[in-house]
């Protein structure tokens, strides 16, 4: 905390490095001394703060001497807008204002190493501001941050304000010990000038005391007799009861009308006790004084009530002037670091807020990229196992066509069948299927009559509604249908196809559900001869692959490294367009198909 050293009697007083003069009163001014927190540059000493230095002077060589004077140099305009910003409290800043401007006018070297100008402009001193050791020590050392020293002070919550600038505090009761402290930071001179008591200024104080305890005529006759006998206009012989010892310590100066108080620690705590029930707020009540000595006792406790008010008044006003210097001192810090660091900047030509930036969107470019890698691999390879499926299923479905053709078209056998009320026409259930043909004693007649009916059935479906299952039977189609929908109309009764055709068609169609582990055994012709059928399970081959048995070829396959290549991808994506309208043309074909059935539904 910064100290009192010694009392300003004039104002042309010299004052030393980070020295300022402090009012008490109208009669009274001390020095006040502000400590110093730099402790030479042991700090330096530091490996992680050499290598900071350096980097710091290396900065600080991009300028010239003109540049590094015109950087370290803010305006009071600037200075103010930053106190308005960061101080909230009124009463600080009209005393961080008062202070500036007197250092204006005074040019005293309060703020050393920093300066005041004439100009109202705050800098550095000359043997400061071209050290760039020094400037690092001042910046990223010694000085304190101004965000830190708000943090330090208490503000009230309603008003914004400090404690030493709200009535509240003024008006609330200390502690009556804390007048030590205060006078444990004063120096001899000033302890000696702080008990040098006026006696018109302890007179006041008397009579304020007695009003406020109500004190009968009497008995402030009696109090006013013993204040004059202590200022010699009383001879004290002539009254009775007086007590000589009670005024010891004391002692009055006709010249100066000064009453001296002998400056002892002890003496001064004694006094202030016997005012401490006033100075703690004691409740008001009358109080009596009909002897001289009692009389002789409440002088003396008002002696002790000013001298404890005057410790009181200036230990507030050392605390106030201490806390706006040290918010003037950071507050000038700072803003002659931002001015360094801006000059720095834009000699630089890239501020470390486009750095910042400039990372930011690099991570931002990254990261799309890195989701667009991502996208394209999943496009490649759900596309590259598209590809591989139907590579597959085109040549299962070649060798099944292989294997039908190479023979008579032979019967299917169903398990069940059922007639179908709204059409008139008979369907077969083709769910479940025998497990061999070795079951079933019927003649190849039979089989023969029951594969055609169904397969006219299914012809007759699928040639009204657009599920056609090959380009032969749709004039109009580009592109050949899937065997799913043919299945599917098979299944419902409805078919168009041909005997022999029907027969391929559906085994075709069943066969390419992976989800349905179906045979040919199931729907396998058999060997026919005179018109019998020959049952022998040796005589059926198995030549349908399972679902596991597909699963299994396709990894195959993709650990053959067989990929979709680049030319068939852009085959792809060139007849999409024309795909997607084929497409289109189908579904309004398709639809207006169904539409025709159910009017012809309708009409039967």
């Amino acid at each position: 905390m910064a100290r009192l050293l010694a009392v300003c009697r004039s104002d042309d007083h010299k004052l030393d490095r980070r020295q300022l003069p402090l009012v008490i009163d109208d009669t009274l001014t001390m020095i006040a001394q502000f400590t110093e927190k730099c402790s030479d540059c042991k700090h330096l000493s530091d490996a992680k703060k050499k290598r900071e230095l350096d980097r710091f002077v290396q900065k600080y060589n991009l300028l010239s001497k003109d540049e590094v004077a015109i950087a370290l140099m803010v305006t009071n305009k600037t200075l103010m807008n930053q106190l308005a910003h960061t101080v909230s409290c009124v009463g600080c800043r009209r005393s961080v204002e008062h202070l500036f401007n007197q250092l204006v006018e005074s040019q005293h070297p309060s703020l050393e190493p920093l300066s005041v100008t004439q100009h109202a402009e705050l800098s550095l001193k000359h043997e400061y501001l071209f050290d760039p050791k020094a400037v690092y020590a001042l910046f990223y050392i010694h000085g304190t941050n101004i965000n830190d020293v708000m943090d330090s002070i208490p503000v009230n919550k309603k008003n914004k304000r400090c404690n030493l600038h709200s009535l509240e505090t003024h008006k609330s009761k200390t502690s009556v010990s804390s007048w030590v402290d205060t006078w444990e930071l004063l120096s001899t001179e000033c302890r000696e000038e702080v008990v040098l008591i006026d006696s018109d200024n302890l007179l006041d104080t008397l009579n304020t005391y007695l009003r406020k305890h109500r004190f009968c005529s009497e008995c402030k006759t009696k109090v006013h007799a013993a204040f004059n006998i202590l200022i010699g206009e009383l001879d004290s012989s002539k009254e009775k009861g007086y007590c000589p010892a009670l005024y010891e310590g004391l002692r009055y100066c006709s010249q100066e009308a000064h009453i001296h108080v002998l400056c002892d620690t002890d003496f001064i705590a004694h006094l202030i006790t016997k005012a401490e029930p006033e100075i703690a707020g004691s409740n008001r009540r009358d109080r009596h004084a009909k002897t001289m000595d009692i009389a002789q006792e409440e002088v003396l406790t008002c002696l002790g009530i000013h001298i404890y008010e005057r410790l009181h008044r200036i230990s507030q006003k050392l605390r106030a002037e201490e806390q706006t210097w040290q918010i003037l001192f950071s507050l000038g810090v700072e803003c002659l670091q931002k001015s360094f660091e801006v000059a720095l900047e834009c000699k630089q030509g890239v501020s470390n807020l486009e750095l910042v930036c400039e990372e930011f969107l690099e991570e931002e470019r990254a990261k799309e990229e890195k989701k667009l890698q991502k996208r394209q691999k999943r496009k490649k390879k759900k596309g590259k196992t598209h590809y591989v499926v139907e590579k597959e299923n085109r040549r299962i479905d070649d060798n099944n066509h292989c294997q039908f053709s190479s023979g008579p078209i032979k019967p299917l056998v169903t398990s069940h069948s059922h007639r179908c009320e709204n059409h008139g026409c008979s369907s077969e259930n083709f769910s479940s299927y025998p497990p061999s043909l070795s079951q079933t004693h019927e003649t190849c007649e039979d089989s023969r009559t029951i594969s055609e009916n169904l397969c006219q059935k299914i012809q007759y479906r699928l040639s009204d509604c657009g599920y056609s299952s090959g380009a032969d039977n749709c004039d109009n189609c580009s592109m050949p249908s899937s065997h799913d929908g043919s299945v599917i109309i098979c299944s419902d009764g409805v078919c168009t196809h041909e005997a022999g055709e029907c027969s391929e068609s559906l085994t075709d169609s069943l066969d390419s559900f992976n989800n349905v582990d179906l045979s040919v055994n199931s729907i396998s012709p058999c060997q026919t001869s005179s018109h019998q059928c020959h049952t022998n399970e040796s005589e059926c081959s198995r030549s349908q692959l399972s679902l596991l048995d597909m699963l299994e070829d396709c990894c195959t396959v993709e650990e053959d490294g067989q990929g979709i290549s680049e030319e068939e991808i852009q085959q792809f994506k060139a007849d999409h367009t024309s795909m997607m309208r084929k497409r289109l043309e189908l579904r309004e074909t398709l639809r207006k198909r169904f539409h025709d059935m159910k009017e012809r539904s309708s009409y039967d």
